[in-house]
């Protein structure tokens, strides 16, 4: 990420058009997606966690009832201009062991170049940029959707066959 006070945001989203991905689960014990989701985005994007922010924590609990809504924000940094951003959200509601989750994924790949100096603010520098992410740094923008993309694609896959386990009664106490 570059760190300036004016800079020039290029997104894209990892899957076009789609810009969410949602799962949704009913079932047995729909609150241990809080402990997988956790572990499953250290896993996965392997990413320290000072890259993970867990933006909003409610967790509300009942005599038999549990609801709770939490959401994440990770960054993963690719090199010194580009991050992929995904923000998690995972909301849902148990009532006597059964109870549905809904988990929101919303994946971003960002470009930043910086324009704080007169240099950055040139017209020079902007055709000189512009040449310059044309002709070599797009292909390797390309490279990092698709790494996005199979990034993404484990990490919903893992949650999908958590939450089939969860229904089969396969996981473990401690999950």
């Amino acid at each position: 990420m570059v760190w300036a006070r004016t800079k020039l945001l290029i997104w894209d989203y990892i899957f076009e058009p789609v810009k969410d991905i949602e799962i949704a689960y009913q079932g047995p014990n729909p609150q241990k997606f809080y402990k997988k989701v956790n572990e499953l985005i250290r896993t996965i994007f392997n990413v320290p966690d000072a890259y993970v922010q867990e933006k909003s924590y409610d967790w509300e609990k009942g005599k038999d009832t549990e609801r709770f809504e939490i959401s994440w924000e990770v960054n993963k940094i690719l090199d010194t201009f580009s991050f992929i951003t995904i923000e998690v959200d995972l909301k849902g509601f148990a009532v006597a062991g059964e109870g549905k989750a809904g988990i929101k994924i919303k994946p971003r790949l960002i470009t930043e170049y910086p324009q704080d100096t007169v240099w950055q603010q040139s017209i020079l520098y902007e055709m000189t940029r512009r040449f310059w992410h044309k002709m070599f740094y797009h292909k390797k923008r390309m490279e990092y959707l698709n790494f996005g993309k199979e990034l993404i694609t484990s990490f919903e896959s893992a949650i999908k066959h958590f939450g089939e386990n969860l229904r089969e009664g396969q996981t473990t106490q401690a999950s």
